[in-house]
């Protein structure tokens, strides 16, 4: 099935080489295809991608610890997973981070550093 697809598709086979890049060992050809979207694709558009990578990072901080440091940092958690693309996500969940270790050690933060 999948050397059939990327016959008619040559960009499906680069497409499921960048999923299995992202996902490495835990992904399927099947949940490759529920993500992927050829059409867009050979128009230019891969979003498709953006919108797995988005996922993962949504899956990994949606955690109850996480919230719990998002929580005594003041950052409301529904907010902060809804808005942003991957890019603001990846900057956002850095800030998280530094913040909560900041946070460990009793250093107060700078006023101007805000997750969002």
């Amino acid at each position: 099935m999948q050397s059939r697809l990327f016959e008619i598709d040559p960009m499906a086979g680069i497409g499921y080489g960048m999923y299995n890049a992202l996902k490495k060992e835990k992904g399927s050809f099947e949940d490759f295809l529920l993500h992927y979207d050829s059409h867009q694709v050979n128009e230019g558009d891969n979003s498709w991608l953006t919108k797995l990578i988005s996922e993962d990072i949504f899956s990994s901080i949606a955690s109850p610890e996480i919230f719990e440091a998002m929580g005594a940092l003041g950052i409301n958690g529904i907010d902060f997973l809804s808005s942003g693309n991957f890019f603001d996500t990846q900057t956002s969940a850095y800030k998280l981070q530094i913040l909560q270790e900041m946070q460990k050690r009793k250093i107060t933060p700078p006023p101007n550093i805000t997750c969002m």
